[in-house]
Protein backbone atom coordinates (compact mmCIF):
# COMPACT_ATOMS: atom_id res chain seq x y z
CA UNK A 1 0.00 0.00 0.00
CA UNK A 2 1.72 3.23 -1.21
CA UNK A 3 2.62 5.97 1.69
CA UNK A 4 0.40 9.61 1.48
CA UNK A 5 2.33 12.04 0.07
CA UNK A 6 3.68 14.73 2.85
CA UNK A 7 0.71 17.21 1.52
CA UNK A 8 -1.72 14.31 2.08
CA UNK A 9 -0.47 13.60 5.40
CA UNK A 10 -0.05 17.46 6.09
CA UNK A 11 -4.08 17.31 5.79
CA UNK A 12 -4.71 14.29 7.94
CA UNK A 13 -2.48 15.48 10.39
CA UNK A 14 -4.40 19.01 10.34
CA UNK A 15 -7.67 17.68 10.66
CA UNK A 16 -7.17 15.15 13.26
CA UNK A 17 -5.53 17.81 15.61
CA UNK A 18 -8.42 19.91 14.69
CA UNK A 19 -11.08 17.44 15.72
CA UNK A 20 -9.38 16.78 18.76
CA UNK A 21 -9.27 20.45 19.62
CA UNK A 22 -13.06 21.09 19.08
CA UNK A 23 -14.06 17.94 21.14
CA UNK A 24 -11.30 19.27 23.47
CA UNK A 25 -12.98 22.56 23.45
CA UNK A 26 -16.90 20.67 23.34
CA UNK A 27 -16.03 18.83 26.80
CA UNK A 28 -14.66 22.26 28.62
CA UNK A 29 -16.92 23.90 27.85
CA UNK A 30 -19.89 20.92 29.38
CA UNK A 31 -17.87 21.22 32.33
CA UNK A 32 -17.65 24.71 32.85
CA UNK A 33 -21.90 24.54 32.25
CA UNK A 34 -21.81 21.54 34.94
CA UNK A 35 -19.71 23.43 37.16
CA UNK A 36 -20.91 26.85 36.87
CA UNK A 37 -23.83 26.96 35.68
CA UNK A 38 -26.03 30.01 34.51
CA UNK A 39 -26.99 31.57 38.41
CA UNK A 40 -29.16 33.98 36.95
CA UNK A 41 -31.87 33.90 34.15
CA UNK A 42 -32.18 34.67 30.96
CA UNK A 43 -34.22 37.73 29.29
CA UNK A 44 -35.14 37.82 25.96
CA UNK A 45 -33.75 41.70 25.35
CA UNK A 46 -34.33 43.50 21.56
CA UNK A 47 -30.74 42.91 20.87
CA UNK A 48 -30.59 39.61 21.81
CA UNK A 49 -30.76 37.07 24.97
CA UNK A 50 -28.64 38.37 28.23
CA UNK A 51 -28.05 35.81 31.42
CA UNK A 52 -28.46 37.94 34.37
CA UNK A 53 -27.37 37.34 37.85
CA UNK A 54 -29.97 39.07 40.64
CA UNK A 55 -29.35 39.25 44.58
CA UNK A 56 -29.75 41.74 47.23
CA UNK A 57 -32.80 43.07 48.28
CA UNK A 58 -35.06 42.90 45.98
CA UNK A 59 -37.37 46.66 47.18
CA UNK A 60 -33.66 47.85 47.40
CA UNK A 61 -32.20 50.78 45.40
CA UNK A 62 -30.54 49.29 41.93
CA UNK A 63 -27.24 48.76 41.53
CA UNK A 64 -25.85 47.05 38.04
CA UNK A 65 -22.53 45.46 38.40
CA UNK A 66 -20.76 45.97 35.34
CA UNK A 67 -17.71 43.61 34.54
CA UNK A 68 -14.56 44.31 32.77
CA UNK A 69 -12.91 41.96 29.51
CA UNK A 70 -12.58 38.35 29.91
CA UNK A 71 -15.05 39.13 33.12
CA UNK A 72 -18.06 36.98 33.75
CA UNK A 73 -21.48 38.34 35.95
CA UNK A 74 -20.47 34.93 38.42
CA UNK A 75 -17.03 37.24 39.00
CA UNK A 76 -19.59 39.73 41.46
CA UNK A 77 -21.07 36.93 43.92
CA UNK A 78 -17.72 35.18 43.74
CA UNK A 79 -16.25 38.14 45.55
CA UNK A 80 -16.04 39.39 48.74
CA UNK A 81 -17.69 42.46 47.80
CA UNK A 82 -21.24 41.18 46.68
CA UNK A 83 -22.02 40.44 50.85
CA UNK A 84 -21.13 44.08 52.11
CA UNK A 85 -23.50 45.26 48.79
CA UNK A 86 -26.47 42.75 49.36
CA UNK A 87 -27.87 43.67 52.47
CA UNK A 88 -28.32 46.99 50.84
CA UNK A 89 -29.38 47.49 47.29
CA UNK A 90 -31.40 45.05 44.51
CA UNK A 91 -28.40 43.92 42.97
CA UNK A 92 -27.75 43.49 38.82
CA UNK A 93 -25.01 41.67 37.33
CA UNK A 94 -25.35 40.77 33.71
CA UNK A 95 -23.07 38.64 31.29
CA UNK A 96 -22.21 41.83 28.67
CA UNK A 97 -21.84 40.61 25.01
CA UNK A 98 -19.86 37.64 24.43
CA UNK A 99 -18.93 37.28 27.56
CA UNK A 100 -19.97 34.20 30.28
CA UNK A 101 -23.82 32.75 29.23
CA UNK A 102 -24.65 35.86 26.65
CA UNK A 103 -24.16 35.32 23.27
CA UNK A 104 -22.27 38.00 21.28
CA UNK A 105 -24.92 39.11 19.12
CA UNK A 106 -24.70 41.50 16.05
CA UNK A 107 -21.09 44.08 17.41
CA UNK A 108 -19.32 43.76 20.70
CA UNK A 109 -18.74 47.38 21.00
CA UNK A 110 -18.90 49.73 24.28
CA UNK A 111 -21.93 51.28 22.08
CA UNK A 112 -23.89 47.91 21.96
CA UNK A 113 -22.84 47.52 25.66
CA UNK A 114 -25.08 50.71 26.45
CA UNK A 115 -27.68 50.18 24.65
CA UNK A 116 -28.03 46.59 25.86
CA UNK A 117 -27.71 48.01 29.43
CA UNK A 118 -30.61 49.85 28.91
CA UNK A 119 -32.70 47.34 27.74
CA UNK A 120 -31.85 45.57 30.42
CA UNK A 121 -33.31 48.24 32.99
CA UNK A 122 -36.92 48.44 30.48
CA UNK A 123 -36.80 44.48 31.01
CA UNK A 124 -36.42 44.71 34.87
CA UNK A 125 -38.26 47.70 35.16
CA UNK A 126 -35.68 49.60 36.23
CA UNK A 127 -35.92 53.34 35.61
CA UNK A 128 -32.97 55.04 37.21
CA UNK A 129 -29.74 52.81 38.51
CA UNK A 130 -26.55 53.14 40.21
CA UNK A 131 -24.22 51.97 37.62
CA UNK A 132 -20.38 50.06 39.26
CA UNK A 133 -17.86 49.98 36.27
CA UNK A 134 -14.79 47.60 36.53
CA UNK A 135 -12.21 47.95 33.98
CA UNK A 136 -13.81 47.61 30.46
CA UNK A 137 -17.34 48.00 32.23
CA UNK A 138 -16.36 51.54 33.17
CA UNK A 139 -16.80 52.97 29.53
CA UNK A 140 -19.81 50.83 28.98
CA UNK A 141 -21.19 52.54 31.94
CA UNK A 142 -19.66 55.92 30.86
CA UNK A 143 -21.26 55.55 27.45
CA UNK A 144 -24.83 54.63 29.09
CA UNK A 145 -24.57 58.06 30.90
CA UNK A 146 -23.64 59.95 28.34
CA UNK A 147 -26.56 58.94 25.78
CA UNK A 148 -29.38 58.47 28.45
CA UNK A 149 -28.34 60.50 31.94
CA UNK A 150 -31.65 60.14 32.96
CA UNK A 151 -31.07 56.38 33.79
CA UNK A 152 -28.13 56.70 35.54
CA UNK A 153 -28.11 57.87 39.62
CA UNK A 154 -24.32 57.91 39.76
CA UNK A 155 -21.21 56.01 38.61
CA UNK A 156 -18.54 54.17 40.44
CA UNK A 157 -15.71 53.35 38.37
CA UNK A 158 -12.98 51.34 39.47
CA UNK A 159 -9.46 50.40 37.96
CA UNK A 160 -11.91 52.52 34.73
CA UNK A 161 -10.50 52.45 31.28
CA UNK A 162 -11.15 56.04 29.80
CA UNK A 163 -8.83 57.33 27.71
CA UNK A 164 -7.28 55.95 24.72
CA UNK A 165 -3.78 55.37 25.94
CA UNK A 166 -0.43 53.25 25.34
CA UNK A 167 -0.56 50.02 25.13
CA UNK A 168 -4.83 49.27 25.08
CA UNK A 169 -4.39 46.70 22.40
CA UNK A 170 -2.82 43.20 23.23
CA UNK A 171 -0.87 41.35 21.30
CA UNK A 172 -3.55 38.91 21.34
CA UNK A 173 -6.11 41.06 19.94
CA UNK A 174 -3.85 41.46 16.89
CA UNK A 175 -3.06 37.60 16.75
CA UNK A 176 -6.54 36.55 16.00
CA UNK A 177 -7.37 39.72 13.81
CA UNK A 178 -5.64 37.44 11.64
CA UNK A 179 -7.82 34.85 10.13
CA UNK A 180 -5.26 32.30 9.80
CA UNK A 181 -4.13 32.64 13.60
CA UNK A 182 -7.53 32.86 14.46
CA UNK A 183 -9.01 29.81 13.04
CA UNK A 184 -5.83 27.75 14.73
CA UNK A 185 -6.25 29.91 17.89
CA UNK A 186 -9.90 28.76 18.49
CA UNK A 187 -9.91 25.51 16.73
CA UNK A 188 -6.95 23.60 17.90
CA UNK A 189 -4.94 26.21 20.58
CA UNK A 190 -7.79 26.93 22.71
CA UNK A 191 -7.43 25.25 26.06
CA UNK A 192 -3.34 25.94 26.05
CA UNK A 193 -3.84 29.50 25.20
CA UNK A 194 -7.13 30.34 27.21
CA UNK A 195 -4.95 28.57 30.46
CA UNK A 196 -2.39 31.41 30.05
CA UNK A 197 -4.52 33.94 29.32
CA UNK A 198 -5.88 33.22 33.22
CA UNK A 199 -2.47 32.82 34.68
CA UNK A 200 -0.71 35.67 32.66
CA UNK A 201 -3.52 38.19 32.69
CA UNK A 202 -4.93 37.74 35.88
CA UNK A 203 -1.58 37.48 37.48
CA UNK A 204 -1.20 40.87 36.37
CA UNK A 205 -4.52 42.31 37.21
CA UNK A 206 -4.10 41.21 40.72
CA UNK A 207 -0.54 42.21 41.62
CA UNK A 208 0.80 42.71 43.97
CA UNK A 209 -1.51 40.75 45.52
CA UNK A 210 -1.72 36.82 44.85
CA UNK A 211 -4.52 35.62 42.76
CA UNK A 212 -7.45 34.24 44.60
CA UNK A 213 -8.12 30.81 44.07
CA UNK A 214 -11.73 31.13 43.23
CA UNK A 215 -11.02 33.92 40.62
CA UNK A 216 -8.22 31.24 39.09
CA UNK A 217 -10.83 28.65 39.68
CA UNK A 218 -14.11 30.23 37.63
CA UNK A 219 -11.97 32.14 34.95
CA UNK A 220 -10.32 28.63 34.27
CA UNK A 221 -13.44 27.93 33.12
CA UNK A 222 -15.06 30.60 31.26
CA UNK A 223 -11.49 31.51 29.69
CA UNK A 224 -11.46 28.41 27.55
CA UNK A 225 -14.62 28.98 25.70
CA UNK A 226 -14.20 30.08 22.13
CA UNK A 227 -16.81 32.64 22.42
CA UNK A 228 -15.25 33.96 25.45
CA UNK A 229 -11.69 34.15 23.69
CA UNK A 230 -13.06 35.84 20.34
CA UNK A 231 -15.05 38.57 22.75
CA UNK A 232 -12.13 39.60 24.61
CA UNK A 233 -9.68 39.77 20.79
CA UNK A 234 -12.86 41.72 19.50
CA UNK A 235 -13.01 44.12 22.73
CA UNK A 236 -8.91 45.16 22.63
CA UNK A 237 -9.10 45.50 19.04
CA UNK A 238 -11.87 48.21 18.92
CA UNK A 239 -10.99 49.65 22.56
CA UNK A 240 -8.92 52.75 21.83
CA UNK A 241 -10.92 54.51 19.03
CA UNK A 242 -14.12 53.66 21.56
CA UNK A 243 -12.72 55.71 23.98
CA UNK A 244 -11.95 58.54 21.93
CA UNK A 245 -15.75 58.63 20.88
CA UNK A 246 -16.55 59.46 24.67
CA UNK A 247 -13.87 61.61 25.86
CA UNK A 248 -15.79 64.04 24.52
CA UNK A 249 -18.67 64.21 26.48
CA UNK A 250 -16.88 63.74 29.74
CA UNK A 251 -17.33 67.04 31.16
CA UNK A 252 -20.84 67.62 30.40
CA UNK A 253 -21.44 64.71 32.98
CA UNK A 254 -23.44 65.63 35.73
CA UNK A 255 -24.11 62.73 38.33
CA UNK A 256 -22.59 61.89 41.29
CA UNK A 257 -18.94 60.01 40.45
CA UNK A 258 -16.86 58.18 41.93
CA UNK A 259 -13.77 56.99 40.85
CA UNK A 260 -10.90 54.41 42.27
CA UNK A 261 -7.76 53.32 41.32
CA UNK A 262 -4.49 51.28 41.92
CA UNK A 263 -1.49 52.74 42.62
CA UNK A 264 -0.17 49.74 41.08
CA UNK A 265 -2.50 48.43 38.45
CA UNK A 266 -0.82 47.25 35.56
CA UNK A 267 -3.84 47.46 32.78
CA UNK A 268 -5.07 50.34 33.54
CA UNK A 269 -2.51 52.57 35.40
CA UNK A 270 -4.28 55.45 37.32
CA UNK A 271 -2.49 58.15 35.71
CA UNK A 272 -3.54 57.08 32.28
CA UNK A 273 -7.00 57.17 33.13
CA UNK A 274 -8.36 58.11 36.49
CA UNK A 275 -6.85 60.83 36.89
CA UNK A 276 -7.16 62.42 34.01
CA UNK A 277 -10.69 61.83 33.91
CA UNK A 278 -11.38 62.99 37.44
CA UNK A 279 -10.03 66.10 36.11
CA UNK A 280 -12.60 66.34 33.10
CA UNK A 281 -15.67 65.06 35.39
CA UNK A 282 -16.99 68.33 37.33
CA UNK A 283 -17.29 66.91 40.90
CA UNK A 284 -15.99 63.24 40.21
CA UNK A 285 -14.32 62.08 43.83
CA UNK A 286 -10.98 60.25 43.26
CA UNK A 287 -9.63 57.25 45.71
CA UNK A 288 -5.80 56.29 44.98
CA UNK A 289 -5.45 52.68 46.92
CA UNK A 290 -2.53 50.93 47.25
CA UNK A 291 -3.18 47.93 45.26
CA UNK A 292 -3.60 46.83 41.66
CA UNK A 293 -6.63 45.83 39.03
CA UNK A 294 -8.54 43.95 41.00
CA UNK A 295 -9.87 46.54 43.61
CA UNK A 296 -13.49 44.89 44.45
CA UNK A 297 -11.42 41.48 45.17
CA UNK A 298 -8.73 43.41 46.96
CA UNK A 299 -10.27 46.56 48.52
CA UNK A 300 -13.77 45.01 48.39
CA UNK A 301 -14.73 47.79 52.28
CA UNK A 302 -13.43 50.82 49.85
CA UNK A 303 -15.49 50.28 46.71
CA UNK A 304 -18.29 49.50 48.65
CA UNK A 305 -17.95 52.58 50.79
CA UNK A 306 -17.84 54.50 47.40
CA UNK A 307 -21.58 53.05 46.44
CA UNK A 308 -22.92 53.95 49.42
CA UNK A 309 -21.84 57.45 48.82
CA UNK A 310 -22.72 57.70 45.25
CA UNK A 311 -26.07 55.88 45.56
CA UNK A 312 -27.06 58.32 48.48
CA UNK A 313 -25.92 61.58 46.15
CA UNK A 314 -27.81 60.32 42.86
CA UNK A 315 -31.11 59.52 45.62
CA UNK A 316 -30.42 62.94 46.93
CA UNK A 317 -30.44 64.64 43.81
CA UNK A 318 -32.93 62.35 41.94
CA UNK A 319 -35.70 63.44 44.50
CA UNK A 320 -34.75 67.20 43.96
CA UNK A 321 -35.30 66.44 40.04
Amino acid sequence: MPLPSPSRRFLLSAAALTAAGALSAAGWQRRTHRRYPPQGRMLPLPSGPAHVVEGGRADGPALVLIHGSDGVAHDWPTSPLWPLLAPHYRLIAPDRLGHGYTPAGEEITVAAGARQLAELLDALGVERATLLGHSYGAPVALALAEQRPERVGGLVLVSPLAFPAPGLTRQLARLLAWPPAGWLVTRILLIPLGLAVVELEGGRAFAPAPMPHPWRRMMRAFSLRRSQLLALAEENRTIARELAALVPGYAALRMPIALLAGTQDALSPADDHAVPLAGQVPGAQLQLLDGGHQLHWTHPQEVAAAVRQVAWQGARKGAAL
